[in-house]
């Protein structure tokens, strides 16, 4: 049996229980207890709800400065009820909780993120080349196929290049006829290809060639970053190990980490909310949980 360690003599304070008695209630729980000494007549004993209402003695009878103590309360709570303290752990608190997941679980999590937030996180570590180098092929021509990948972004793009890489581009789409031509002439036929010929031209190009177009697109409008998927930019996480994956979500905001947190097994999690703070636990204990509180078993094993 769990048990809490307490010290008897609150006890006799709070409840005006001699010490002799109290040595001869042990492994007894509250209820028993208050029973058995309103039955002689001890009115504080009959009142005990009443002194369980007041955080301050609460926190004092627990000893819930005690880790191990909040823990045993805390262990005869539900899981929806675990759920509701969460919200009472400060955003580095919750945080650590993100050690009790596997790797594949965490690349999960942030997958599931807002994609503003899921970007916001990653461009903390990566940068969209990081991106665009595990993507494959198929990935980035969806990507240029979205309608709000607009043309201009693209043409912007080119003009940006100098005529030694435009040539590059041209003849591997074109063929040898566009070798030797000036910048000029690369970007004039660009400009006069329609809808079709200039995405269909967009697609013929070399995989580096589309990477460093998309990048230079998004330096455009960095907005477009957003029509990548998920699974996309979350990708170069593979790459860190599992600390760094946990450093760089313990960036996030306490509302992504919290449901985070309601996927733990409910050991795991009582164990995180141990971290609560002992005044708030008092509070909510006496406004919430004192049936919890007449059910936990006041006497330590050394004084069994």
């Amino acid at each position: 049996m769990i048990q809490l360690n307490v010290d008897f003599t609150l006890l006799n304070k709070f409840f005006g229980i001699p010490i002799k008695r109290i040595l001869q209630y042990a492994n007894k729980d509250i209820e028993e207890i208050m029973e058995l000494e309103a039955a002689q007549g001890n009115q504080k004993a009959a009142d005990y709800k009443k002194i369980l209402s007041d955080p301050d003695k609460i926190f004092e009878i627990f000893k819930l400065a005690n880790v191990e103590n909040k823990l045993v309360i805390l262990q005869n709570m539900s899981e929806d009820d675990i759920d509701k303290l969460l919200p009472y752990l400060t955003q580095e608190q919750l945080a650590k909780g993100l050690n009790f997941f596997n790797e594949e679980k965490l690349i999960e999590f942030s997958s599931k993120l807002p994609i503003e937030v899921l970007c916001n996180m990653i461009f903390e570590k990566f940068t969209l080349l990081d991106i665009l180098s595990f993507m494959d092929e198929d990935s980035m021509d969806s990507f240029i196929m979205e309608p709000d990948v607009e043309r201009k972004y693209a043409q912007n793009y080119f003009e940006t290049l100098d005529q030694q890489t435009l040539e590059k581009i041209m003849m591997y789409s074109f063929g040898e006829d566009f070798e030797g031509k000036s910048r000029d002439e690369y970007l004039e036929h660009l400009e006069n290809l329609d809808f079709k010929d200039y995405k269909r031209f967009l697609l013929s190009m070399e995989r580096e060639s589309k990477m460093n177009l998309i990048n230079g697109m998004a330096s455009q409008e960095p907005d477009l970053i957003y029509l990548l998927e998920p699974s996309d930019i979350v990708a170069p996480m593979e790459l860190l190990m599992k600390e760094d994956k946990v450093k760089l979500m313990s960036t996030l905001d306490s509302e992504f980490l919290i449901p985070m947190m309601q996927e733990l097994p409910l050991d795991l999690t009582q164990i995180l909310m141990t971290q609560i703070d002992p005044n708030d636990f008092a509070e909510i204990l006496a406004q919430d949980f004192q049936d919890i509180l007449s059910s936990v078993v006041l006497f330590s094993n050394r004084a069994a």
